[in-house]
C-alpha cells in the first residue's frame, strides 16, 4: 500500500509564472470544519446546493446523510455547480463554436479540426483539443475558472488539458473508469438547447451500488434512480465526479446539427500536491510540517487500507497556531475484505470505523503543528493519496 505525500509548494497567482496550470487559491471553505481542542467537534459545513431538479439530484450515499455527526469528514463522489463561468466567457465560449458551423456550406479549415472518436460499444463521439479551437485569452480564462475551483474546493492545483467534445445522434460513452487520469473529473456544459435532443446526461453509478448487499433490503425494490446518478448538460453547469466510479453519457437521440446537440468541455483534476498561500515562506512551511507528516505516513500504514483521496486546508494564524481545519474533498474508501485492527489491538467494524481511524491520525497530527510567528495568516492544503 503506498501513500503519497508529496512536497509543498506555494500556490500561483492568476497569470503569473510561465504555466496556466495553476491559479490563485480562495479564502472560501467548502466541507467539514474543525478547530484544534483536546476532543475536536465538527462545527458546521456546507453542502452543495439544491438544484431543484430530480436528475440534478446529488445522492447521498450512507456517509452523507444529514445528523451523521460522528465522522469528521463526509465522503462524495458528485459535485454540481451551476452558472460556473462568468455569462461572458460562456457566451465568448459558446459563440466560438456556433460560429464555425453558423454556415453548412462553407469549409474553412476551423471545421476540420474535429476527430471522429469511435470504439464499438463503448465511445461514439466528435472531439477535439479545446486549448487549440478557442482564443488563447478564452482558453487562459477558462482553465483559470477551473484551477481556481479545484483549489478552493478539491484542493487540487492542476489539470490535464481540456477536451471539447460534441455529441449528435447516436454519439453516446458507454459505462467506463478513468484510470489513472486523475482524482476527480470535470465536464462543463456549453450545450445551449438540451430540449433539442433526448439522452446526452452525464450518468454515474451511485457508490452504494458497489456495495450492494451491504445495504440490500429485501423489501424495497430497486429502480434506475437507485442506481444511478444523472446530471442533465445544462448551459454553464460544471459537473465534478469521482472517476474511479463506472460513469458514462447516455445516447444522444433527436438531432443531428452539432449547433443543436450537447457540447460539452471535459478533463481531469490531476496530479494533486500540496500548496499554501500566505505570510510564511516554503521553507517555514516545509520545515514545520516535515516531521508531523512523517509521523502520520507511520502511523497510516497501521492504518486498514484504503484507496482515494483526502484533502485537508490547514488556516495558521499569525502567532503560528492552527486556527481551522477544513476537508475539501473526500473519496476514500476502506478496502473490502482487508484486516481491520485498531493501533490498540481493539477489533474496527469496516467500513466506516476503518475510515474514522485514518481521519483521526491525519487531524490529531495536524491540530498539533506549531509555526513559526509571521506577519500574517497562511492556508495550507495537503491532499493525502491513498493507492
Amino acid at each position: 500500500m503506498t501513500r503519497r505525500l508529496p512536497g509543498l509548494r506555494r500556490a500561483a497567482r492568476s497569470g503569473a509564472g510561465p504555466s496556466p496550470r495553476t491559479a490563485a487559491t480562495s479564502a472560501a471553505r467548502w466541507g467539514w470544519r474543525y478547530r484544534p481542542r483536546p476532543c475536536l467537534r465538527a462545527i458546521g459545513s456546507e453542502r452543495d446546493r439544491d438544484l431543484g431538479e430530480k436528475v440534478d439530484e446529488v445522492a447521498q450515499t450512507p456517509e452523507q446523510e444529514d445528523g451523521d455527526d460522528d465522522l469528521w469528514s463526509k465522503r462524495a463522489h458528485l459535485h454540481v455547480s451551476d452558472d460556473f463561468l462568468p455569462a461572458g466567457l460562456a457566451e465568448r465560449l459558446r459563440g466560438s463554436f456556433d460560429e464555425r458551423f453558423a454556415d453548412p456550406k462553407q469549409g474553412g479549415p476551423e471545421r476540420f479540426a474535429w476527430d471522429y472518436w469511435h470504439v464499438p460499444d463503448q465511445y461514439n463521439l466528435l472531439r477535439t483539443p479545446a486549448k487549440a479551437y478557442f482564443s488563447e485569452e478564452d482558453y487562459r480564462e477558462l482553465e483559470d475558472a477551473l484551477l481556481a475551483y479545484g483549489q478552493d474546493k478539491l484542493g487540487c492545483s492542476r489539470m490535464t488539458p481540456a477536451w471539447l467534445s460534441c455529441y449528435v445522434d447516436g454519439c453516446y460513452q458507454n459505462f467506463h473508469a478513468d484510470n489513472p487520469h486523475g482524482p476527480w473529473a470535470f465536464v462543463l456544459s456549453l450545450t445551449r438547447s438540451a430540449d433539442r435532443f433526448e439522452g446526452g446526461a452525464t450518468t454515474i453509478m451511485k457508490p452504494s451500488v458497489l456495495e450492494y448487499w451491504r445495504s440490500y433490503d429485501s423489501f424495497k425494490g430497486c429502480e434506475f434512480g437507485d442506481v444511478f446518478d444523472t446530471v442533465a448538460p445544462q448551459f454553464n453547469r460544471l459537473t465534478v465526479f469521482d472517476p474511479r466510479i463506472p460513469h458514462g453519457v447516455s445516447r444522444v437521440r433527436g438531432t443531428q446539427d452539432p449547433r443543436e446537440g450537447r457540447l460539452v468541455l471535459h478533463g481531469w483534476y490531476a496530479d494533486p500536491t500540496p500548496f499554501f498561500d500566505g505570510a510564511l515562506d516554503e521553507d517555514t512551511v516545509q520545515g514545520a510540517l516535515s516531521e508531523c507528516l512523517e509521523k502520520i505516513g507511520e502511523e497510516l500504514q497501521q492504518m486498514p487500507p484504503a484507496i482515494g483521496m483526502l484533502s485537508i486546508r490547514i488556516k495558521v494564524l499569525e502567532d503560528g497556531s492552527v486556527e481551522s481545519l477544513d476537508w475539501l474533498s473526500d473519496t476514500l474508501v476502506p478496502i473490502p475484505g482487508a484486516p481491520v485492527l485498531a493501533l490498540d489491538g481493539a477489533s474496527v467494524e469496516p467500513p466506516e470505523d476503518a475510515r474514522q481511524l485514518i481521519l483521526e491520525v491525519i487531524v490529531e497530527n495536524l491540530a498539533e503543528v506549531a509555526f513559526p510567528k509571521a506577519d500574517g495568516a497562511t492556508e495550507i492544503t495537503i491532499p493525502f493519496l491513498f493507492q
